[in-house]
């Protein structure tokens, strides 16, 4: 067993209403950034952040690529870990007895559940959960399952600023941020699988004949969310209903098309500086939107972009919708033994065809 000692706070910060430790970016897996889950209160899931971020330490060193799009298992090297932190990295509005007891109890009684076509399983988020009185301190395990539903990179990983994502004041915000930070292309979501993702129940925003009620869903979910975003992160997003019959605009709503949004003046500078470091020579002349679907979608690295530049300089030149393009090329190549070097021949040969 080994401990880990989380990110005990100083109390003097106890009443301060914003994070207070060192911004950083973060990265989680696919996996987990659109998972279904349990409506989780926010203090519950600034604990999962929490516990996300000391999983960085793991990753320092790592090239992302040699997991992303392919069924490599990252070996993180954690196993069952007892955690300890303060309740002001979680509960920004001081120190208040029920809402911390709340939050562990019902976070202690959660679980992940993942299945594919090889396997079906499902872990708690944590257990043993303990409250130490008038110290602050929170002390609970957290379980060897959890951290390969962190680090399960097979289909891709978001990368997102944890003080942003600690920052923002409901749990439905928070989701939006990770499902949208670093997203290029629009996002088709149906209703059912939107509220299957949230955590919300099926029959919820129905009315008494069981018709959706999608001006509650907007006025109680989307709209909150995204008025959170727009005021404080680098990543927010625009959406329109899917209708049934898209000709009609009375039809049925079916779900929503998410149009991401990127807003650099929420962007951390000296994260965006040190970001900009490792692609400044790409950067300058690939699109920013084909160079972030390259990173965080496909799984390539600065030094990759930058090595096969041309190619991507020549592809957006040539083909109308280049990420369109790379989204079905991504796809095809997950099974294939190089994946990004699948996709850069599968280029050359699309750019010799035009």
């Amino acid at each position: 067993m080994w401990g880990l000692c989380i990110f005990a706070a100083n109390q003097s910060f106890m009443k301060k209403k914003l994070p207070i430790t060192k911004n950083k970016d973060v990265v989680v897996s696919w996996v987990y950034t659109w998972s279904k889950q349990q409506d989780m209160s926010i203090h519950e899931q600034r604990i999962v952040l929490r516990i996300l971020e000391a999983c960085q330490a793991e990753l320092k060193g790592v090239k992302l690529k040699d997991y992303a799009g392919t069924k490599r298992k990252f070996e993180h090297g954690l196993w069952d870990v007892d955690a300890q932190m303060h309740v002001s990295d979680v509960i920004f509005s001081g120190r208040d007895y029920n809402e911390i007891i709340a939050a562990l109890d019902s976070l202690a009684g959660r679980f992940f559940t993942y299945e594919d076509d090889e396997e079906w399983w499902k872990c708690g988020f944590i257990s043993n959960p303990k409250y130490k009185k008038r110290t602050g301190i929170i002390t609970f395990r957290v379980s060897n399952d959890l951290w390969d539903v962190f680090t399960k990179f097979a289909k891709g990983y978001r990368e997102f600023e944890l003080n942003k994502a600690l920052a923002l004041p409901t749990g439905y915000s928070l989701r939006f941020y990770m499902l949208m930070s670093g997203q290029v292309y629009p996002l088709d979501i149906s209703l059912e699988n939107l509220k299957d993702r949230l955590g919300i129940p099926a029959d919820k925003y129905k009315d008494k004949n069981g018709k959706d009620r999608i001006d509650h869903f907007e006025e109680r979910v989307l709209k909150p969310a995204k008025a959170a975003l727009d005021e404080s992160c680098p990543y927010t997003f625009n959406y329109v209903k899917v209708r049934e019959n898209p000709n009609n605009k009375r039809s049925k709503v079916t779900g929503f098309r998410f149009y991401p949004v990127y807003q650099p003046q929420f962007r951390d500078e000296e994260l965006e500086g040190k970001e900009l470091q490792a692609k400044v020579t790409a950067r300058y002349q690939i699109d920013s939107h084909v160079y972030e679907y390259l990173r965080y979608s496909c799984g390539f690295t600065s030094e990759e972009i930058n090595r096969n530049k041309e190619t991507f300089i020549t592809a957006q030149e040539k083909i109308t919708d280049l990420i369109g393009e790379l989204a079905l090329l991504n796809g095809k190549s997950r099974e294939k033994n190089n994946p990004k070097g699948w996709i850069i021949n599968a280029l050359k040969g699309k750019i010799k065809d035009k």
